[in-house]
């Protein structure tokens, strides 16, 4: 199995080791345990039942999952970025085998934000809150969330919100934007190199209208009004790398950390990112990791390096 070298840079015989390493993974989508109780078979329920019991199961398995954490062990990240969908129908017993699953990782710190198949339903959600208040960092669910670790601020947006039948879409509110702008500014003004979280894609054309984010204009606006380093997101289970409209700032995906290896556009996989900090810049480096059909897995293709302009904290300038 071949690994991904951290990239420590050289100069003469000294090492620069100021340089934190995520791990973001995306819809990991944990087998279902059991089949929902007549209390919880509601219409919207029934329908994702179905999909998952037609397609979904033979798609998301437990080995290539497993093979994917175990890559990220030998990564030895610093933080971990997960953006949601650990579940398939939002039931109650799924965030219990959610909660057990994340506790057996043994992760460093990580954010967690949820996806549209963990809001599926409107139903118990403070019991299920409770249940991941480790990773979602013991926040409200209109309140972004924050994990600081040396020179890096995961921001987490919480997009996920029960919708009707036949839609997946998400919406992150007007209130969360707004402290979600304070963040941002706060976060910049203390010297950070500041990543975004959130499960549905901040950017149009990369989804169906139906499984889009609702408010995604007004995301843009924030971000292009106060800035950031970096956006992550999944929901679409493929990897790629954009950029807001009207802005230098990358937006990145992941495939499935579960899905099977039929498909190299959504073999499962996940993205090994490290953020440098230079006199002036973040350096930050993206690498996707692929799940190939031997079980092992690999550098793809999708691979970039880039620079942010590094603000220093207000207190030292």
């Amino acid at each position: 199995m071949s690994h991904t070298v951290r990239p420590y840079p050289v100069i003469g015989d000294v090492f620069f080791l100021s340089c934190v390493h995520i791990a973001h993974l995306s819809d990991p989508h944990l087998p279902l345990v059991g089949l929902p109780s007549f209390r919880e078979i509601l219409f919207k329920r029934i329908f994702s039942l179905l999909s998952w019991q037609l397609r979904r199961k033979h798609l998301h398995k437990l080995s290539a999952l497993h093979a994917v954490m175990q890559d990220i062990r030998c990564f030895h990240p610093d933080m971990v970025a997960l953006t949601g969908d650990l579940t398939n129908l939002g039931l109650l017993k799924e965030f219990q085998q959610a909660r057990q699953w994340l506790l057996q990782q043994n992760l460093p710190p990580t954010l967690l934000v949820p996806g549209n198949h963990d809001a599926l339903i409107k139903e118990n959600s403070d019991t299920k809150q409770k249940l991941w208040a480790e990773w979602l960092r013991h926040t409200p669910q209109d309140t972004p969330s924050l994990l600081v670790k040396d020179h890096v601020a995961l921001i987490g947006l919480n997009t996920a919100v029960p919708t009707l039948p036949f839609l997946a879409s998400g919406k992150a509110g007007h209130s969360q934007l707004m402290l979600l702008a304070t963040l941002l500014r706060r976060t910049r003004a203390m010297g950070l190199c500041r990543i975004v979280l959130l499960h549905h894609p901040p950017a149009q054309g990369i989804v169906s209208r139906r499984k889009g984010l609702d408010d995604v204009a007004p995301l843009q606006g924030v971000l292009r009004a106060e800035g950031a380093e970096l956006v992550l997101y999944g929901h679409s289970h493929r990897a790629q790398i954009t950029t807001i409209p009207g802005t230098d700032i990358l937006a990145v995906s992941s495939t499935s950390a579960s899905h099977i290896a039929d498909d190299p556009a959504k073999n499962a996989g996940w993205n090994a990112i490290s953020v440098q900090k230079q006199p002036d810049t973040w350096q930050i480096t993206i690498q996707h990791r692929s799940l190939m059909p031997d079980g092992n897995l690999q550098d793809s293709q999708m691979r970039r390096v880039c620079n942010a302009h590094r603000l220093l904290p207000i207190t030292s300038l």
